[in-house]
């Protein structure tokens, strides 16, 4: 089996009928046919990353949450000084 450009194959009429010919048949109801599903063992979720993970995020939003309150806290004090 030869490999074909894609854009090639738009352009020329006996590539494009070639590589129509090589299309799989598409079945209207495919999808309700039951395919064996395959499960790969290598994936699976380690404790130490979803701790890490956790810490991080917990970390990340404590920072955030004081740098919004430190901004607030500034703008409520130039504001009381100014009026």
């Amino acid at each position: 089996m030869t490999t074909m450009s894609p854009e090639l194959a738009l352009v020329d009429p006996e590539l494009r009928a070639d590589a129509v010919a090589r299309l799989p048949p598409i079945y209207v109801n495919s999808f309700l046919e039951s395919r064996a599903l395959r499960v790969e063992r290598g994936a699976t979720i380690r404790p130490s990353a979803a701790l890490a993970y956790l810490a991080l995020a917990i970390v990340r939003t404590c920072v955030f949450d004081a740098v919004v309150f430190a901004s607030v806290a500034t703008c409520v004090l130039l504001a009381s000084l100014i009026a």
